[in-house]
C-alpha cells in the first residue's frame, strides 16, 4: 500500500485548493510546502480581484485557505522542500530534501515558479513596498504615481499597458535598444504621451525611505541616471520550477512550463500540475484555483480506478496495473441498461467500480434466464477476449452501474504480465462457460 492516496507539492492557492477538495473527499492526503503556506500571494500586499473579497491581504487569504483545508483534515507540512519525484510501479515516490521518502498513487504539482529577479541593491528590501512582479496585482495602489517597468518582452509591455491606467508617468527600462515585445504591443504602449523609454539601460539600484520606493538608478551610455519613481515593476522573466523535480522525463514547453491535458494530467500518468507551473494563458489566483479543482477531481478518479484494477487482478505486476489503468474508460449505466449483449463481437473487459449487474443467457424458447449476478470488484467480458468468439451472455445493470472498460490491447498486456494473472483469468472464464 502507498503511504498516501495523494501527495500535493506546493502550498499556494492551487495546492491549498487541491488539498481542500481531497480532504473533503476523504482521501489520504499530505501537502508539502518548501516555505510557509501561501506561495507567491504572500508577496502581495492587497488582493482585490479574488471573488468574495473586496480587499484582502495576500497573507490573510493564504491563512484563510489553509485554515479551510485543515478544517477538513488536510495534513500540511511546511518547510518541507521536495527534492525529487520518481516512479515505482503504480506508485509515485516523493523524496524530501531531508531524505524522507513518501509514496502515493497520485501527485499534484503546484509549486508554481518564481519571477526572475534583477539582483540589485534595494530590490529585496523594497519588495512589497514599491517593488512588484505583478502589475495586475499591485498596479491599482499606485494611482497618480511615476512608475517604471523593467523589461522588453510581451509580459513587460502587457503589464505596462495595464499600469498606464494608474501611472502619471511610466518609464520603460530595457537593457537593449530593441524590444522583443510584439509590434502591436509596442505601438500601443510607446504611442502614449505618458510613456518614456530608457534604453539601452540597466538598473543598478533601487532606493527610497521608510514609506517605500522613491527612485531607481539606471546605467545608460556609461553614466548613472536617477529616475524618480514610486513603483518598480520587474518583468525580465519567470522561471517555472516544477519540471526540475522529476527524475523521469516530463513533457514541458520551451520555457519550462509543464504541459498538461484538459484534466491537468502531465505526460506521466497519475501526476498532475496546476497553477503557475503549467503552460497557461494567465497567472492569477483564480486560474490556479480552477486548475487545482480539475486536477484533484481527475486524480481522485485515477486513484479509484487504480485501486479497482489492483483488487480485480491482485497478481499482476504493479507497473502493468498502472499502464492498463491509463487505458481504462469509466462508463456509467442506469438500471436496466445493457453493457454487453449476447452474440455481439467482443471488444472490452469490464471491471465493476460501483453497483451490481445481472448476467443472462437465451434459452431454447427464446427467453432469457439469469445465470449470475456480479458486484463491485468483479470483472466480466473476459471469455470473448480470450477466445475471439462472440459474447455468450448479456450483462445488464441491476442498479446504477459504473464500470471500467479495458480495451483488447490492455487486456492482452495484462494476461501476458504474469503466469499467475493469466491462470486466474482463465479459471474465471472456464467457470462461467
Amino acid at each position: 500500500m502507498a503511504d498516501f492516496d495523494l501527495i500535493i507539492i506546493g502550498g499556494g492557492p492551487a495546492g491549498l485548493t487541491a488539498g481542500l477538495y481531497a480532504a473533503r473527499a476523504g482521501m489520504s492526503t499530505v501537502l508539502f510546502e518548501a516555505k510557509d503556506v501561501g506561495g507567491e500571494i504572500l508577496n502581495t500586499e492587497l488582493i482585490e480581484d479574488y471573488p468574495g473579497f473586496e480587499s484582502v491581504t495576500g497573507a490573510e487569504l493564504a491563512q484563510k485557505m489553509a485554515d479551510h483545508a485543515r478544517k477538513f483534515g488536510l495534513r500540511i507540512e511546511t518547510y518541507a522542500p521536495v527534492k525529487q519525484i520518481r516512479l515505482d510501479g503504480d506508485r509515485r515516490v516523493v523524496e524530501l530534501a531531508d531524505g524522507t521518502i513518501h509514496t502515493a498513487y497520485a501527485v499534484i504539482v503546484t509549486v508554481g515558479g518564481e519571477p526572475t529577479k534583477l539582483g540589485v541593491p534595494g530590490e529585496a528590501e523594497f519588495h512589497g513596498r514599491g517593488v512588484s512582479y505583478c502589475a495586475v496585482c499591485d498596479g491599482a495602489f499606485f494611482k497618480g504615481a511615476d512608475l517604471a517597468v523593467i523589461g522588453g518582452g510581451d509580459s513587460a509591455f502587457q503589464e505596462g499597458l495595464f499600469l498606464t491606467r494608474f501611472a502619471k508617468k511610466l518609464y520603460v527600462v530595457h537593457r537593449r535598444d530593441e524590444f522583443r515585445a510584439q509590434q502591436i504591443l509596442q505601438d500601443r504602449l510607446l504611442g502614449m504621451d505618458k510613456v518614456s523609454t530608457v534604453t539601452p539601460a540597466v538598473v543598478r539600484e533601487i532606493g527610497g525611505d521608510a514609506s517605500g520606493v522613491k527612485w531607481i538608478d539606471v546605467q545608460k551610455d556609461g553614466s548613472i541616471e536617477r529616475l524618480p519613481v514610486e513603483g518598480v515593476f520587474v518583468f525580465v522573466g519567470f522561471r517555472p520550477v516544477g519540471r526540475y523535480l522529476f527524475a523521469d522525463h516530463v513533457d514541458h514547453d520551451q520555457s519550462g512550463y509543464l504541459i498538461t491535458d484538459q484534466y491537468m494530467q502531465t505526460s506521466i500518468p497519475g501526476v498532475y500540475a496546476a497553477g503557475d507551473t503549467r503552460a497557461q494563458l494567465a497567472k492569477q489566483v483564480t486560474t490556479a484555483v480552477g486548475d487545482a479543482t480539475t486536477a484533484v477531481l481527475a486524480a481522485e478518479r485515477y486513484i479509484e480506478e487504480l485501486k479497482h484494477a489492483g483488487r480485480a487482478f491482485p497478481k499482476a505486476p504493479r507497473e502493468v496495473i498502472a499502464r492498463t489503468t491509463e487505458r481504462m474508460q469509466l462508463r456509467t449505466f442506469p438500471p436496466g441498461a445493457t453493457v454487453i449483449r449476447e452474440g455481439d463481437e467482443p471488444d472490452y473487459l469490464y471491471v465493476i467500480a460501483h453497483g451490481d449487474a445481472v448476467v443472462t443467457r437465451r434459452d431454447a424458447t427464446g427467453g432469457e434466464r439469469v445465470v449470475n449476478e456480479l458486484h463491485e470488484g468483479d470483472y466480466f467480458g473476459e471469455i470473448g477476449l480470450l477466445t475471439g468468439e462472440p459474447r455468450n451472455a448479456t450483462v445488464r445493470a441491476k442498479t446504477s452501474l459504473e464500470v471500467l472498460a479495458m480495451d483488447l490491447e490492455a487486456f492482452r498486456m495484462l494476461v501476458r504480465s504474469s503466469r499467475a494473472t493469466a491462470e486466474d483469468i482463465t479459471k474465471v472464464a472456464a467457470a462461467r462457460r
